[in-house]
């Protein structure tokens, strides 16, 4: 339907004036056919766009089609107007109002969507080791700087870390060689973390130092995970509810109130805000998710079963902090808990179809880039939509393949990487490299 306004005439001057200015200065919009805005169906919304519109609003000739009727009205009022040439110049230079990851929505230029990003990786595979190795955990420095840590069979002996330079991998012994280490935390060459199964080990740029809980008093085997923004406020979670924080000089047990093992850690920036979580099966099913605040930690979500029912989401595995919310994947689904507001959101498992998959760890790189990760299956949403990219899984054959449950793994700028192990008890370790299209 076309509107004509009956102060058209005194708008004229002011639509000639815009279709003038933005002569001078045409912006590519979208290299795509069939979108609001693009009137003239030319893959770009731009200047010429804005002259079409000025005709079919003023009747000239030729008359619209349908198609030029849809474009034209870029904030679906089911008008054509001087409000959709407004629309139009903003969406031209960049002047909407849409917050960071937002932009004008396709169907209704006038409102905000958030943007998407790619749910597409091209995927290269190396394999480190001889049979019975390990790979448990990973982190990315940058693209020519990433370390693995677990336990590695080679022709020149036994070692239990490795570091690629960007060409090749080159197996360490972290401490001593034949310690099989579970996590890693990097904050620069002279200062890295990694964990055996109950203790804590730091690299200073010159040496490597076992930090031995038990020899100072502490009852506690926390070697699971590491999280901490420093050197200097550094959790490590483990067996039987182990918490323990490290303040740059002292170790401290932390009263966690379960003997559930925790498995995984997370927090914010500044430390003011930690969450952990983690899961027994042998025993019952049980699992649990603490939070640390005001030097207490609560539970904020505990479960006997694996499967979801009418009391529970089910089992809980990975967290992940990011702004003002923890995400964690659970049997049910994903739950983003806001901790400041106490707001939840459940995002059901049936909508991305895991119901059969124990989606485990979960990275948030931003509200659009979320990862989360079954073996070698990747889960990612990208700000709409989830998608399962199961490349990984598939070639190297599934469970069938006798993949390892490790679930850890790392992203950072585009680059997406995935350890584990193929045939673990006599296979070899997995490092796939997976970078964003």
């Amino acid at each position: 339907m076309i509107c004509k306004s009956r102060n058209i005439f005194h708008y004229k001057s002011l639509i000639v004036g815009i279709s003038f200015i933005l002569i001078i200065s045409l912006f590519l919009f979208a290299d795509t056919h069939d979108q609001l805005g693009d009137v003239n169906n030319d893959g770009q919304i731009d200047v010429l766009d804005i002259v079409r519109i000025v005709n079919i609003i003023m009747e000239n000739d030729p008359p619209p089609t349908e198609a030029e009727l849809w474009a034209s009205d870029v904030n679906a009022d089911e008008t054509t107007n001087i409000q959709d040439i407004v629309i139009i110049v903003q969406v031209i230079m960049e002047t909407d109002d849409c917050p960071d990851l937002y932009s004008p929505c396709s169907d209704n230029l006038s409102l905000c969507c958030m943007d998407t990003t790619s749910h597409n990786f091209t995927w290269e595979i190396d394999t480190l080791g001889n049979n019975g190795s390990y790979i448990y955990d990973v982190e990315i420095v940058s693209e020519d700087d990433i370390w693995v840590v677990g336990e590695f069979e080679t022709d020149s002996g036994a070692y239990n870390g490795a570091k690629w330079n960007g060409e090749d991998w080159i197996f360490m012994g972290f401490y001593s060689n034949t310690a099989e280490l579970y996590s890693i935390k990097y904050f620069d060459i002279d200062d890295i973390w990694v964990t055996s199964h109950c203790f804590p080990l730091h690299w200073n740029g010159q040496e490597w130092t076992l930090y031995h809980l038990q020899n100072m008093g502490l009852d506690a085997c926390a070697g699971n995970g590491i999280w901490g923004p420093s050197s200097s406020n550094l959790y490590f979670v483990g067996y039987q509810g182990s918490i323990v924080h490290y303040d740059g000089e002292n170790f401290e047990q932390m009263e966690s109130g379960t003997d559930i093992d925790l498995k995984y850690i997370s927090g914010t920036p500044d430390g003011e805000y930690v969450f952990t979580s983690g899961n027994n099966i042998v025993g019952g099913a049980r699992s649990i998710v603490l939070g640390y605040e005001d030097s207490v930690w609560d539970t904020i979500y505990y479960s006997e079963d694996y499967l979801p029912d009418s009391n529970s989401e089910g089992m809980a595995f990975g967290n992940y902090t990011f702004e003002d919310s923890v995400y964690i994947m659970r049997k049910g689904g994903l739950w983003k808990y806001n901790y400041l507001t106490g707001n939840s959101n459940i995002v059901p498992s049936d909508e991305f179809e895991v119901e059969s998959h124990d989606y485990m760890n979960i990275y948030v790189e931003n509200n659009n880039d979320i990862f989360v990760r079954e073996l070698f299956n990747i889960l990612h949403y990208n700000g709409q939509s989830w998608s399962n990219d199961s490349y990984l899984y598939d070639y190297l054959g599934g469970a069938n393949g006798g993949l390892n449950g490790t679930d850890k793994f790392d992203y950072k700028n585009g680059l997406l990487v995935v350890a584990g192990c193929y045939n673990c008890s006599y296979g070899r370790g997995i490092v796939a490299f997976g970078r964003r299209e």
